[in-house]
């Protein structure tokens, strides 16, 4: 059985008649101050090139990761980051390839939660931070929040608008630069056991990059106590004498063979028709890969809780 998302595009694009990233920011609309202010910070990020994009990123992600830090320390009894060093040492080290990180979703505010456990050296630098996509009608929503997360690097994502929209388009732009993109494929907080279903957009993340990228797990846990579903108020309520974080980071899941065999099989097919289909089953076995992976990791934390890893 299929964990990935069941929802299917209701009418595949062909190569030909998929709309890329600045089509997509030129079709946005600009008839309000809020629009204009958002297809702004879309074309800004799509290129994130501009002179003044490095420093002021830089002291976004800065501000935001150390936040997260102090939140750690002052929120917590203890939080512990088991195997950071797989990722750190691919993020710092030299590599002629994109990086994706995958993770469970406890809550929304998971992400910057996440990266405050970054180590210091790495937290002032955008090439070591990720770049992430976030649903749209949560952060975008005026003109300062709109620079906050654009300069955060957080793509605005349309829940439900599927995989050719152009918070993918802009995710594959920053995989042909070597960045680091993550990823909560689930696609929305999901605080039950069970790891949720997948969605496609990161399977096609995976095939549409131009050098097959290097695919991490990440299980994360801790914050469903503390900001549950059924709180009114969406506001983290650690208990600094009980509350406690726990991160683990897998090893790589290696597409270089899948990504490979799919090409050869693809140059073969001469109809849309035919390499469409090649695709969707192509992606869905990728994100079966990487939902039985999480789901391995899953149960390794579990594993390392029970004896003992947050006593």
């Amino acid at each position: 059985m299929s964990v990935s998302s069941e929802k299917q595009q209701p009418v595949e694009p062909t190569e030909l008649t998929r709309p890329g990233a600045k089509e997509l920011i030129n079709r946005l609309p600009r008839s309000s101050w809020r629009e204009r202010s958002f297809a702004y910070w879309a074309e800004r990020q799509l290129c994130a090139n501009d002179p003044w994009w490095r420093p002021l990123s830089s002291a976004v992600v800065g501000v935001s990761t150390c936040t997260m830090s102090l939140f750690h320390m002052l929120g917590f009894r203890k939080v512990v980051a088991e195997d950071l060093h797989k990722l750190t040492d691919i993020i710092e080290g030299p590599r002629d390839r994109p990086v994706i990180t995958i993770a469970n979703h406890e809550s929304t505010m998971d992400d910057p939660t996440m990266w405050g456990l970054m180590p210091r050296r790495m937290r002032w630098n955008p090439d070591y931070t990720r770049w992430t996509l976030g649903a749209q009608e949560l952060l975008y929503k005026n003109p300062p929040l709109n620079a906050f997360f654009a300069l955060g690097q957080t793509i605005p994502t349309i829940r439900g608008d599927g995989i050719y929209q152009l918070a993918v388009e802009i995710g594959i732009q920053r995989l042909r630069e070597n960045k680091w993109l993550h990823i909560f494929p689930e696609g929305k907080v999901n605080q039950d056991e069970a790891i949720g279903r997948f969605k496609w957009g990161v399977g096609r993340l995976i095939m549409e990059s131009e050098r097959v990228p290097i695919v991490l797990p990440i299980f994360f846990t801790g914050m469903k106590g503390i900001m549950p579903l059924s709180q009114k108020v969406p506001v983290p309520r650690p208990n600094p004498f009980k509350s406690t974080l726990f991160l683990k980071v897998g090893d790589e899941i290696d597409f270089t063979a899948q990504i490979e065999e799919w090409k050869n099989a693809r140059a073969k097919l001469s109809s849309d028709k035919d390499k469409n289909r090649l695709d969707e089953l192509v992606r869905i076995a990728i994100v079966d890969r990487l939902w039985a992976s999480l789901d391995k990791l899953k149960d390794e934390s579990t594993a390392s809780i029970a004896r003992g890893a947050l006593d």
